[in-house]
C-alpha cells in the first residue's frame, strides 16, 4: 500500500487461464482500480513483457473474494455499490462487455504491445497486405476445445459453417486474404484450400516469447473476424479498430450470426453453463 491507498490484488492472474483470460482479469483489475481509486498490485504475467505494465509486485496476502457468476446482475462483486478495498479478486470477468464499453480508450490502451514487439508485429501486417486488400480473419480453435455441443461453451464449431458464411461474401471483396488463426492448423488448412488460407507461419518469423502473439495481433486488426467461441479471439475483436463486420458460432443456429465487440457477452453459454 502506497501513501494509504487501498489495494486490490489478483494473485492468480498468469496462471488462471490462457491468455484471453488473462487479458479480462487484468482489464477488470485496472479498469476497478481506475473508477474506484484503487491501486493495483499484481504477479509477473505475459502482459509485463507485452505491453509494458509495471504495476508493483504484489506486498501481502489480502482475504479473497470470488466472483460468483458472470452476469451482471447476479455477480456480487459488479453489483456491489461498495467498493471492494484491500482485496484479492478470483475469477475470469468477462462480463457482458457493455461493463467495459464506458472505458473503451482505457481498455485498448491497456493492451498496446510496447514498440519494439510493435514493430516486429507491424512487419508481419504488411507481409500480409502485401498478398491483398481485404484481410478476413478466422480463429478456429481445436486442440483444447470439447466436441460439438449446444450444451457445451467450448464446442468446436465445424469449418462448414466459417466456409458457408465466407463464400456468401467471399466475391464482393476486394482483393481478399484468409488468415487464419488455430491451435491446429494442420487440421483446418485443408478445409479452406479454396480460399488459399495464409497463416502466422507463412509471414512471421519465430517468436517464441509468446508464439500465440503473432495470431491474436492480426485478429485485432483484420478487416473481417470470425471468432471461435472464446476469449482470446474476442479479445481481440474489442481491440480492433479497424473491423467491420464480426461474426461467431451459434450452435443454436448452426451457423455464424454477427456481434458487437463492445455490446455482448464474451462467450456464447446456455442456462446449463451460467454461473
Amino acid at each position: 500500500m502506497v501513501s494509504g491507498i487501498p489495494v486490490i490484488t489478483m494473485s492468480t492472474l498468469g496462471s488462471n487461464g490462457r491468455f484471453g483470460n488473462q487479458l479480462f482479469q487484468y482489464a477488470f483489475l485496472k479498469i476497478y482500480g481506475k473508477r474506484h481509486q484503487l491501486q493495483v498490485e499484481t504477479p509477473p504475467w505475459i502482459g509485463q513483457y507485452l505491453f509494458g505494465h509495471q504495476d508493483p509486485p504484489i506486498t501481502r496476502q489480502l482475504p479473497m473474494i470470488q466472483q460468483n457468476s458472470y452476469r451482471l446482475d447476479l455477480d456480487h462483486i459488479a453489483k456491489s455499490q461498495i467498493p471492494f478495498k484491500n482485496v484479492d479478486f478470483w475469477g475470469y470477468f468477462q462480463y457482458h462487455t457493455s461493463y467495459y464499453a464506458p472505458e473503451k480508450d482505457y481498455f485498448r490502451s491497456l493492451f498496446k504491445p510496447v514498440p519494439a514487439i510493435e514493430f516486429r508485429m507491424r512487419k508481419v501486417f504488411n507481409r500480409l497486405r502485401a498478398k491483398g486488400k481485404t484481410l478476413v480473419g478466422l480463429h478456429l480453435r481445436r486442440g483444447d476445445y470439447g466436441t460439438y455441443g449446444p450444451h457445451s461453451n467450448f464446442f468446436i464449431a465445424p469449418s462448414e459453417w466459417y466456409k458457408e458464411w465466407l463464400r456468401g461474401f467471399w466475391g464482393t471483396l476486394d482483393k481478399p486474404v484468409l488468415f487464419i488463426a488455430s491451435d491446429e492448423p494442420d487440421k483446418v488448412l485443408g478445409d479452406f484450400s479454396e480460399f488459399h488460407p495464409v497463416t502466422s507461419n507463412d509471414v512471421c518469423g519465430c517468436f517464441p516469447e509468446a508464439s500465440f502473439y503473432p495470431d491474436f495481433y492480426v485478429l485485432s486488426h483484420c478487416d473481417h473476424v470470425a471468432i471461435s467461441n472464446s476469449s482470446f479471439s474476442f479479445a481481440a475483436s474489442m481491440l480492433n479498430e479497424r473491423g467491420k463486420l464480426f461474426v461467431r458460432p451459434y450452435p443454436l443456429e448452426s451457423k455464424l450470426i454477427p456481434f458487437e465487440p463492445w455490446n455482448s457477452e464474451v462467450l456464447i453459454r446456455t442456462p446449463e453453463t451460467i454461473l
